[in-house]
């Protein structure tokens, strides 16, 4: 059935969209008073994924390249929020991803495959230096992930049934250089646990201010989860490296 195969290349297919992160910022430079907001309605993350999965006693290499997302994707919905006033920022994110896929076995028969992947992250920002054209923030939250995978052959011969979610927090900085009045470059790296054994961050991007209420955003994003859960059987690990360009827009107001 090679349904092992399956597993390795649906479960971290799903995260890889699990996603961007909280790169798309307000502008660190604002400093007065009020109230200013800013909103990434839809944002892309090209993924590829190395590194390792374990379900039950099978531990089984990583190697997925962005292809194989769009291949099988069927719905994805990503947003991320940023409010700020003077040196504070508060800043949300959620992503859904659904993946419904199908493979052939070796034997012929037709194995369907429902699989969605969902994460929140609630965080707060504070700048704490200002020095030349740069602004640094330093920055603490909570991310929260929830797997659900359904792994069916034929008309509804259910083979695997796996639900995972975990919370973790996380602490770390955002350093914000104003190359111009329209060209800002924007760093974040973090580093957190919980859920997870070890989980990192890293973002590098540009973003380019088109209008007051509009810019657009490019750049390159690592992100390392160590998770494990369970034993024997129901024994589930994620060990891998995600990276890969990432893109969007973002509104102003």
């Amino acid at each position: 059935m090679k349904i092992k195969s399956l597993k390795k290349v649906v479960l971290p297919i799903c995260l890889s969209l699990s996603v961007a992160s909280s790169a798309m910022a307000a502008d660190a430079k604002l400093s007065d008073d009020e109230w200013h907001f800013t909103l990434s309605p839809l944002f892309l993350w090209g993924m590829h994924i190395n590194g390792s999965s374990t379900v039950g006693p099978a531990e089984l290499p990583l190697q997925i390249d962005f292809g194989d997302v769009l291949d099988n994707l069927n719905a994805v919905f990503t947003i991320h929020f940023e409010m700020q006033k003077g040196d504070w920022t508060l800043f949300a994110e959620y992503q859904y991803v659904d993946l419904d896929p199908s493979v052939d076995t070796s034997s012929g028969a037709e194995v369907g495959i429902d699989f969605i992947d969902q994460m929140g992250e609630l965080g707060v920002a504070y700048r704490a230096a200002t020095f030349g054209i740069n602004d640094l923030q330093l920055l603490g939250g909570a991310r929260y992930t929830r797997q659900d995978l359904d792994v069916k052959i034929g008309p509804g011969v259910q083979l695997l049934d796996v639900s995972e979610r975990w919370l973790d927090g996380f602490v770390g900085m955002r350093i914000f250089t104003h190359i111009s009045d329209n060209w800002t470059f924007i760093g974040r790296g973090d580093i957190g646990a919980g859920g997870s054994d070890f989980v990192w961050n890293l973002v590098g991007m540009i973003d380019y201010q088109f209008k007051d209420w509009g810019s657009a955003f490019f750049g390159y994003r690592w992100l390392d989860y160590d998770y494990e859960s369970g034993s024997g059987m129901d024994h589930y690990a994620y060990d891998a490296l995600q990276h890969g360009p990432l893109a969007g827009l973002s509104i102003h107001w």
